[in-house]
């Protein structure tokens, strides 16, 4: 029998066979609905299977050509006791198989770090947001989408991209609750953060989201990384709206507040808006 050598970045010669089980199409589902998760996320959105299961099971994916585990995580920011993963092509094809639609895009297996954190970040907030909302008996995520660019807006002869990192609507008892998500890194500088902040005014001030989504109000919710840079982007924000005293559209929160540990922390008042000091429950 040849002797099977697992590696965490190499995938085995001599892989394992092992048949397809309900928790392997679990995992390729979660990550055919995101750019990367890492295993600390798969197993949280998974209470029904135990955490070593769940390890095993991404190990013998991997080793199988089902996932990919991008290298460059190695040596670089991510805990290595919690692995990133993303879709590769054979798992895309077993999802989409007897969907009748196209296998979901694989992310490239040589996505660099800061792509990563970033689409880590986003991750980390919409695995929060469902597993906040499950136990929420009277809401739920109706719906998810990372478009990048949906449309653009004028603003003093610059034309100004609509380009969220995220556009999701919550059910919240028989009400559409519709959020734009910027996921900020502290990588854009001030001044760009206002503009996008700007574009968002100005594009629901023309009709822009009626007419593109055919949604009437929505808010921008932006996470940071520390309370300080969340401060400084709410701040900048106050300039953002046509009266420059601060839009109640702008919210903003620190990612530190909230985490798999605590999901339900998310709805929790941990938000402020550009308009007012007083803390804020995102469902309100």
């Amino acid at each position: 029998m040849p002797k099977h050598k697992f590696r965490k970045f190499e995938r085995s010669q001599t892989p394992k066979s092992f048949r397809i089980g309900e928790i392997d199409l679990a995992i390729l589902n979660d990550l055919a609905k995101n750019r990367f998760l890492d295993s600390k996320h798969i197993i949280a959105l998974h209470p029904e299977f135990k955490d070593r299961s769940v390890r095993s099971r991404l190990q013998l994916l991997y080793h199988g050509g089902y996932v990919e585990r991008p290298a460059s995580q190695f040596g670089s920011f991510h805990p290595a006791v919690h692995l990133i993963y993303s879709l590769a092509k054979k798992g895309a094809a077993l999802v989409a198989e007897g969907k009748n639609q196209p296998a979901p895009a694989k992310q490239p297996k040589d996505a660099g770090v800061s792509f990563m954190s970033h689409s880590l970040m986003i991750s980390d907030f919409k695995t929060i947001i469902e597993l906040a909302l499950k136990n929420n008996s009277q809401s739920k995520l109706y719906a998810w989408q990372e478009p990048g660019v949906i449309d653009g807006v004028y603003f003093e002869g610059e034309r100004l991209p609509i380009a969220p990192d995220a556009f999701f609507t919550i059910e919240d008892k028989g009400d559409l609750l519709h959020f734009f998500l910027e996921a900020d890194r502290s990588t854009m500088t001030l001044e760009r953060m206002l503009n996008k902040l700007r574009a968002y005014w100005n594009w629901r001030a023309e009709g822009g989201q009626k007419k593109k989504l055919d949604i009437s109000n929505f808010r921008v919710l932006t996470v940071a990384l520390t309370e300080e840079r969340k401060e400084n982007l709410r701040q900048i924000a106050r300039k953002a709206d046509g009266s420059q005293t601060g839009s109640d559209i702008f919210w903003f929160a620190c990612a530190k507040s909230y985490g798999l540990e605590n999901p339900e922390n998310i709805l929790t008042p941990i938000w402020r808006s550009a308009k007012s000091e007083s803390l804020r429950y995102l469902l309100e």
